[in-house]
């Protein structure tokens, strides 16, 4: 019997296959996160300007990992870019200019993850995999993920690595979970943070062995700045809503209503072929790629264009919260709204 093995990459960002389509699975958290974000904006009057911050340097926060990770490995050092790389043997790590973000993998743990696959509906559970990424974390990064002060680490979603395994004789296609995601966020007094900043994103194997990790996680401080007067949710679709008409070039025809609860769980109609598909509002972190030197008020989003031809494009991005925002060269979309 001839065979044809593919992968077919972690089903919350893509899985095309003849079978079905799966998709990434949201922990009750983020299904609140998205639905009040929708329906209800912030769901408060103001909120404080953050400045992102860090506790350390590059060579200290390697230090703390590779204790927990990999204590007496042989490694070596250099510079990639503006980013410390770390490199020995299945190790390999690379820490922020800034110290606040670091990505780790296991080229072990990579290497075997397919010898251990398993029958998709074996796959692990959410609450499996929340309980093995809480206890990593408590573990081996309790150094770098610190908590202050009215903040809470939570848990936000789960996806999977998916292989298809064709019989090409029959056409038949049967798949296996060959690796678990999981993925945190960070509230601040009960707001929580969005976009890619405060996250960590654990990947396990199935024997729970880690492959790789990624952490950003800054530690925050409020600014000089005044705080923000928000916007109501009405305002904030129709920010998205023009964001999107500049970005798609679909004409702004109508006034976005905004649904109720029941109506926030289906994608929400826009602009002409635009439908909003998911919207996360609260203090919006880039990430420490982005160079944002500010964490203002912001509601992540994303949409889906259909065009005239039928293709479908997506869109994602973020719009300011403020009734008056601050101007950043580096976050487009207050140059749009200015």
């Amino acid at each position: 019997m001839k065979t044809n093995r593919f992968n077919l990459g972690f089903v919350g960002f893509c899985l095309l296959a003849a079978a079905a389509v799966a998709q990434a699975e949201d922990f009750a958290q983020m299904t609140a996160i998205k639905q009040k974000s929708v329906t209800q904006g912030f769901g408060q009057s103001a909120l404080p300007v953050l400045q992102r911050t860090a506790a350390s340097t590059p060579e200290q926060v390697s230090r703390s990992l590779l204790d927990k990770l990999c204590a007496g490995c042989a490694v070596t050092k250099a510079t990639q870019g503006s980013n410390l790389q770390i490199t020995g043997e299945n190790v390999v790590l690379s820490v922020s200019a800034d110290a606040t973000s670091a990505d780790f993998r296991n080229p072990a743990v990579q290497a075997k993850a397919h010898s251990l696959a398993k029958p998709l509906e074996g796959k692990m559970s959410q609450a499996q995999l929340e309980q093995a990424g809480r206890a990593f974390v408590a573990a081996n990064l309790s150094g770098v993920i610190a908590l202050g002060p009215g903040e809470q680490l939570v848990a936000l979603s789960t996806d999977y690595r998916i292989e298809g395994l064709q019989n090409l004789s029959t056409g038949a296609v049967t798949r296996s979970v060959v690796a678990n995601r999981v993925l945190f966020g960070r509230t601040l007094n009960g707001v929580p943070v969005v976009g890619n900043g405060s996250t960590v994103v654990v990947t396990f194997a199935n024997d729970l062995s880690v492959e790789s990790f990624h952490y950003d996680w800054p530690v925050y401080k409020t600014t000089a700045l005044s705080g923000q007067n928000l916007v109501s949710a009405a305002s904030v679709l129709t920010r998205v809503q023009q964001v999107l008409g500049a970005r798609t070039g679909a004409a702004v025809t109508s006034t976005v209503r905004v649904p109720t609860l029941v109506e926030a769980t289906s994608p929400v109609a826009l602009n002409l072929g635009t439908t909003l598909q998911s919207l996360q509002c609260g203090y919006y972190d880039a990430g420490a790629a982005a160079g944002h030197a500010q964490v203002q008020p912001g509601c992540v989003y994303h949409a889906v264009f259909l065009d005239t031809t039928g293709m479908r494009q997506g869109y994602a991005g973020a719009v300011p919260g403020g009734l008056q925002f601050q101007a950043d060269a580096k976050w487009p979309e207050t140059q749009l709204l200015k």
